[in-house]
């Protein structure tokens, strides 16, 4: 039955029809999993950049401290250096919503307090040049906290996660079936297959898991600051 040439021909364009799938969904699986990867991987570079940009801007409001009159000079530095004690604390903690919580309250009233005390400052002593400078860093350092703590929580939408790994079951599955097709198991070809789809996802998931595995936004811009640097 199988020697006969219609059965022979027919079994041919099956096999063309199901390589052309093949190719198709293994080319559609590629840019998912290239789109998302640029996806989190400029995710990634944006909560890079916010850590050095805070830092700079911290750092900047240490210095700016010099240009007012003592005592007020000092105070507003030792708030400073507190803040960015827990800002470091912040940065390296790990997936823990007790503590975060407990470092953003810390953050919040931090930034009250140096924001109340240079205000009040500037209102004794108006000059348009030291306070109006420090004011504007002061300012700066908060908006950044409020956008880091947005960029932490910025993801690669979950459906998306999903969409890659079900095209990636499904490239996996037609790939067998190709092999099937051909009458010859390929069970390291498949399992290299398998292994490249999932690690790529894997590594999507932990450049978009800012404080989950082994990828992590590095703090050493702000330890730097910390350490006086």
């Amino acid at each position: 039955m199988e020697s006969h040439p219609a059965f022979r021909e027919g079994r041919v364009k099956t096999k063309s029809l199901v390589s052309t799938v093949e190719a198709a969904i293994l080319g559609v699986l590629g840019l998912l999993l290239g789109f998302t990867m640029s996806m989190a991987v400029s995710r990634f570079e944006v909560r890079k950049q916010l850590v050095l940009d805070e830092a700079n801007a911290i750092g900047t409001s240490c210095l700016r401290t010099e240009l007012l009159r003592s005592p007020e000079n000092t105070e507003i530095a030792n708030i400073l250096h507190e803040y960015i004690n827990v800002r470091v604390l912040y940065g390296t903690t790990g997936n823990d919503p007790k503590r975060l919580e407990s470092l953003s309250n810390e953050t919040a009233r931090l930034q009250k307090e140096f924001w109340t005390r240079a205000v009040a400052y500037g209102q004794k002593d108006p000059n348009p040049v030291t306070i109006g400078l420090l004011l504007q860093s002061l300012n700066q350092t908060i908006d950044l906290e409020s956008a880091r703590r947005m960029a932490f929580q910025n993801h690669v939408p979950q459906s998306v996660i999903y969409v890659n790994a079900i095209v990636g079951i499904l490239a996996a599955l037609l790939v067998g079936y190709t092999f099937g097709l051909n009458g010859r198991r390929q069970i390291f070809s498949m399992c290299v297959l398998a292994l490249a789809i999932t690690l790529v996802l894997a590594l999507i998931i932990d450049l978009d898991r800012p404080r989950r595995g082994f990828i992590r936004v590095s703090q050493q811009p702000m330890i730097d600051v910390q350490h006086g640097r």
